[in-house]
């Protein structure tokens, strides 16, 4: 469970979610980093049993190693007391080691054992020291679940919706769908992380003695949690991305189309390549730990994906606050005597602050350490925004965009017609099968419809073959293409 709650941390999508470490008291290291930091122990316990120290009055235990701890010398009928060693596997290192010292100058021997005996019973159990997190991780942790579920199933249409309708395939929408699918992908990968077995590292106190091992063959958890930092990163590339082109449209490109958007897609996936090969070559040959899921506070190799992360998230905002005053400033102008002027800049604020993650600057100037209420607050509400973003993206620029329900609206009405005159020309047909003619002003039916050019009052009407023309889908330029040509800063207001 411990591990469980390290994992949810690092399953959070923002910056700070993702990756950075909290304080973590349950010690989780590989078998070789155990061994190596053991020996370490053992040596440094015999440096200092073979140096020069004043003698102790009295009768007392000497210093000793009991294959896990250095015991200094400890005055007869007293119980030492150490901190839990770091460098073995489960241990709470916020716990506490006892060995007692008898009252004739020997260390006690435990009888089972026929030899002396340290108790660790403590550093073991760590119930005493439970983290209140833990009793709120389940509810985060369905919170999570079915934001991400209902994210990856509105994503799924947004993407479906984007890709049918033809006269949405403008640049902007096809950055939109290439932002959704990194969502899609991250959804999964968070759903998937979340289920995979994790193999953890054993300690067991026999004899006195540590024994170390790691339980699970690890080489595919390794590739799921790089997977996981492939798709966090390409989810953040895509976020910088949007407004870095929404950035070049309006101030360089004039507003007109970017004839270099390939760069933009080939980017969009190769960039987070750059820092995932050296965070996985640092991995392998300097912190080759269990999953790869956790970082050590000392090494900060964490920083190799991080750094980059965190400094998408501050040239975006700069991007933010840029467009937002030619907003601001293109409002003013035009709406001067507009009363609701203040109120179609909130909406257009509303509206840059997904695309632009600006919310994940408050990740970025949240404090390494908190109080545990703040801390539980800002679980909940880091979990329910990461894990409902995709939800939110696809509403703003799929469900909720004008072009699309347009193109919803024009393919809807024209099955609507289509079937209205398949239903006309039907009953026309099984009117004339059975020998009687439907009269309307002297003329039939089938002749009224085929004829188009006036109504039941005499009055011309639209023609029949135009209509139908329309209904399979000749169209005008959409305003997707129009505002590719012409700016997408309009669109905001």
């Amino acid at each position: 469970m411990a591990l469980w709650l390290v994992s949810l941390f690092v399953a959070s999508t923002s910056a700070r979610g993702c990756y950075k470490d909290p304080k973590v008291y349950i010690v989780k290291l590989s078998l070789e980093k155990q061994v190596q930091l053991l020996q370490k122990a053992r040596e440094r316990c015999h440096r200092v049993t073979l140096a020069p120290r004043p003698l102790s009055s009295g009768l007392y235990c000497n210093q000793t190693f009991d294959d896990i701890v250095c015991w200094p010398d400890t005055p007869a009928g007293t119980v030492a007391e150490l901190d839990c060693p770091n460098y073995i596997n489960n241990f709470d290192i916020r716990a506490k080691a006892h060995r007692e010292c008898l009252s004739n100058g020997q260390w006690y021997v435990h009888p089972g054992f026929n030899k002396t005996w340290t108790d660790f019973r403590d550093c073991l159990d760590i119930s005493n020291h439970a983290n209140p997190l833990m009793d709120h991780l389940p509810r985060i942790k369905k919170l999570y679940l079915i934001g991400y579920a209902v994210s990856l199933a509105c994503l799924f249409v947004a993407v479906g919706m984007m890709v049918h309708f033809r006269k949405l395939h403008c640049q902007r929408n096809m950055i939109h769908i290439n932002l959704f699918v990194s969502f899609i992908l991250r959804s999964i990968i968070c759903l998937v992380k979340d289920v995979f077995h994790t193999p953890e590292g054993r300690s067991a106190i026999v004899n006195n003695t540590a024994t170390l091992r790691t339980e699970g063959s690890n080489w595919s958890c390794k590739l799921v949690f790089t997977f996981f930092n492939y798709v966090i990163i390409a989810n953040y590339t895509w976020i910088f991305i949007e407004g870095l082109y929404l950035h070049h449209i309006i101030f360089i490109s004039t507003f007109k189309k970017s004839k270099r958007f390939h760069l933009y897609i080939i980017a969009g996936w190769s960039l987070p390549f750059l820092c995932l090969v050296p965070w996985i070559l640092v991995r392998r040959f300097l912190e080759d730990t269990l999953c790869w899921s956790t970082h050590t506070a000392e090494n900060k190799y964490v920083w190799i994906i991080r750094g980059p992360i965190v400094a998408t998230i501050v040239i975006n905002f700069m991007f933010f606050l840029n467009i937002l005053r030619v907003v601001f400033t293109k409002l003013t102008a035009s709406h001067s005597q507009d009363s609701h002027r203040y109120r179609k800049l909130a909406r257009s604020t509303l509206v840059l602050i997904p695309l632009f993650g600006v919310y994940y600057m408050i990740s970025v100037v949240m404090p390494e350490c908190m109080d545990p209420g703040l801390e539980l607050v800002w679980l909940y509400v880091e979990s329910g925004v990461n894990s409902f973003q995709g939800l939110i993206v696809a509403l703003l620029f799929c469900f909720l965009n004008g072009e699309v329900q347009q193109e919803v609206r024009k393919k809807w009405n024209r099955k609507w017609k289509l079937r209205r005159f398949s239903t006309a020309s039907s009953r026309s047909t099984r009117t004339t099968s059975v020998g009687s003619t439907v009269c309307i002003k002297d003329k039939s039916l089938p002749a009224l419809i085929l004829a188009g050019n006036k109504d039941t009052s005499g009055h011309v009407t639209q023609d029949r073959d135009v209509e139908l023309r329309n209904l399979n889908g000749n169209h005008d330029a959409t305003e997707c293409e129009i505002i590719d040509s012409e700016g997408c800063g309009d669109e905001l207001l």
